[in-house]
């Protein structure tokens, strides 16, 4: 009892750390408005693949393979959902739409992966009904997860880098990401590189009625992302209306 309670501490304590103060109080300060509103926000980046790729520099010893869709689909499901996180429904979805998995291994053991998904795809989902505006040769990184005992040890950076350098060896001549400005390890990878924002996206659902919010930061919302609900279009256009004011 007394070492579960000494490994809880040490959790709590790096978990403090790692998010620090202020993503804490905006954690709890969205969890106390989820019974009106949800809401979510992330820095949206852009590669241009005609350029010079900064190396990765991740600590551990790891390679990376992606893996098509056409392999082996019950192991290839199986693998991504033995890691934690995704169903495997979900998983089974991506691939249906073509979205290609890159899997990191230390070893022969898989420790994290990364999602491509090519431009012109249908329903390229961002968040609350809202999806990704891509042109054919641009591409979507997203979903990037680490097992926890591989965790600060720049995992997803190698990813990063295989996933840009395999679009760019299929044509891809940008590709983009997003990450929560919750997450303050995965801002680390842009921090580093010095890459600046393209823009800052800010979705909010309230709940009940099903209002969306949607609102940008740095660039306009339709520069990257649509939605079909014009109800929501409105809302949005009288929200940057005022605040324009």
């Amino acid at each position: 009892m007394a070492i579960q309670r000494a490994w809880s501490w040490r959790a709590l304590k790096d978990y403090l750390q790692w998010r620090g103060p202020i993503v804490i109080a905006l954690l709890v300060l969205r969890e106390l408005l989820r019974p009106i509103c949800y809401w979510h926000a992330w820095h949206i980046f852009e590669s241009n693949l005609a350029q010079k790729m900064p190396p990765p520099y991740a600590k551990s010893e790891c390679t990376v393979k992606i893996h098509d869709a056409q392999e082996d689909r019950h192991s290839l499901v199986s693998l991504i959902a033995g890691m934690g996180e995704l169903q495997s429904e979900e998983i089974r979805s991506r691939l249906d739409r073509g979205h290609l998995p890159g899997i990191a291994y230390s070893g022969d053991q898989p420790v994290g992966y990364m999602w491509l998904a090519f431009g012109g795809a249908v329903d390229l989902w961002f968040g609350y009904d809202t999806y990704w505006k891509v042109t054919g040769d641009e591409a979507v990184r997203y979903g990037s997860f680490v097992i926890p005992a591989f965790r600060g040890q720049a995992i997803h950076s190698l990813l990063n880098a295989s996933m840009n350098a395999y679009a760019r060896q299929h044509g891809i001549v940008r590709t983009l990401g997003a990450i929560s400005i919750l997450n303050p390890q995965s801002l680390a990878m842009p921090k580093r590189y010095r890459k600046a924002i393209t823009m800052t996206v800010f979705l909010a659902r309230v709940r009940g009625i099903n209002w969306t919010i949607r609102q940008s930061f740095g660039a306009p919302l339709e520069s990257r992302l649509f939605w079909r609900d014009a109800k929501a279009a409105t809302e949005t256009q009288v929200l940057e209306d005022v605040g324009r004011r």
